[in-house]
């Protein structure tokens, strides 16, 4: 690669514009366009920019590792953020519940619990001694006691 194929990759890289970076790269406005395009598709210029893009996807983008590690965070309550308060006091504040309600929920769609589980609000408990007299019940807690 020659040093002004590497100035117009590095263009490139910065304004996603063929035309505009081989200018910048010190090629002639007249044939621009058309060596801006070339270039594109020569192997070891395409190679060189992909692998920039990478190392900048790479350091710019958060892994999953680092977003599942700041939902963790924040369902522990160990996340705050800055607010200012009405008196214009700069606090740390803790997630809410619904935050980390969402937190939790974002962590448990990467790893779902081996049986579905649906809250709708109502829950019902089945209480095998309900029907039981009291004269019952003491007769059965006197067994346990035996």
């Amino acid at each position: 690669m020659t040093p002004k194929q590497q100035k117009f990759c590095d263009e490139y890289i910065k304004t996603g514009n063929a035309t505009q970076s081989a200018i910048n790269a010190g090629y002639s406005q007249k044939t621009a366009k058309s060596i801006g395009a070339e270039n594109l598709t020569k192997p070891d210029l395409k190679k060189y920019i992909d692998s920039k893009l990478k190392d900048i996807s790479n350091n710019a983008i958060a892994t999953a590792e680092e977003t599942l590690g700041i939902l963790t965070k924040i369902v522990r309550g160990e996340h705050t953020e800055q607010v200012i308060t009405a008196e214009g006091d700069v606090i740390d504040k803790h997630p809410d519940t619904n935050q980390i309600i969402r937190a939790s929920s974002e962590i448990l769609k990467r790893y779902p619990l081996v049986q579905d589980i649906n809250i709708n609000g109502n829950l019902s408990v089945s209480n095998p001694f309900e029907n039981l007299t009291e004269e019952e019940l003491r007769i059965l807690a006197s067994r346990d006691e035996e």
